[in-house]
């Protein structure tokens, strides 16, 4: 399977949130960077032979390796049911040899369960230096940008792919207007293809789509210790950042 990601905007929403350090001679481990697209966008700020990508799918590793032979492209088999369905389920990560300044990950956990993105955050800060910094993103449920007729995240992640994925979303239908109301106060939900749950769930197999929503509250309940900020414009995802595991 294929999941070669367009998405851009990593590097600026991280340079951002990280409030615009000096990246020059800093080891950075962009998780789940698929092509590198961080790497390109940093224009130069980031080292290549500094930069470590690990992503579970095949051809985006490949097509990254191909674009900056000088970085380093890792690929991760571990089971992901969306994006990795004929993965190792609980895969270690792998040992990559060195420690990161900085460990960022845009959009992964919002595709992982809650104790499975547990584990591998402890595992990430495992492989921080001393004074070192893991961001990662996460769509908060009820937030909306600014702006009369702005879409709440939830609303967002129901009609951006599973309702048509067309320039004018359609609206949420209305026998699921209950659920998204409640939903957007949840501490939690998950968007499983085209069904929108209060609770996790995790799909007993593949499936086209498959997004986990936390509030802040939610986060902080799974990462006391963590650093939350809101999202920077134009994104929409908020950002955990956490230091070196004790």
């Amino acid at each position: 399977m294929s999941f070669t990601s367009t998405k851009k905007g990593q590097f600026a929403y991280f340079d951002t949130q990280l409030g615009h350090p000096d990246w020059s001679g800093r080891t950075v481990l962009d998780f789940g960077g698929n092509v590198g697209v961080l790497l390109e966008e940093a224009a130069g700020r980031i080292q290549p032979s500094l930069y470590w990508c690990v992503d579970v799918a095949r051809d985006a590793i490949e097509e990254g390796r191909r674009r900056r032979p000088e970085a380093h492209w890792v690929r991760y088999d571990r089971y992901n049911p969306q994006f990795n369905p004929a993965g190792i389920p609980g895969l270690a990560l792998p040992d990559l040899g060195t420690r990161f300044d900085y460990v960022l990950a845009y959009s992964v956990f919002t595709h992982t369960p809650d104790d499975e993105t547990v584990e591998l955050v402890r595992a990430l800060r495992s492989m921080l230096t001393d004074d070192g910094l893991l961001a990662f993103t996460f769509i908060a449920p009820g937030w909306a940008p600014r702006g009369e007729g702005q879409k709440s995240n939830v609303r967002w992640r129901l009609s951006s792919r599973s309702l048509g994925n067309t320039a004018e979303p359609p609206p949420v239908p209305a026998h699921l207007e209950p659920v998204v109301e409640r939903a957007g106060k949840a501490p939690r939900c998950t968007v499983v293809d085209d069904t929108l749950l209060l609770d996790e769930h995790v799909p007993n197999g593949p499936c086209g789509r498959y997004d986990v929503l936390w509030s802040p509250d939610h986060t902080r309940s799974l990462f006391p210790a963590a650093e939350v900020r809101p999202p920077a414009a134009p994104e929409r995802q908020h950002c955990c950042l956490l230091g070196p595991a004790d």
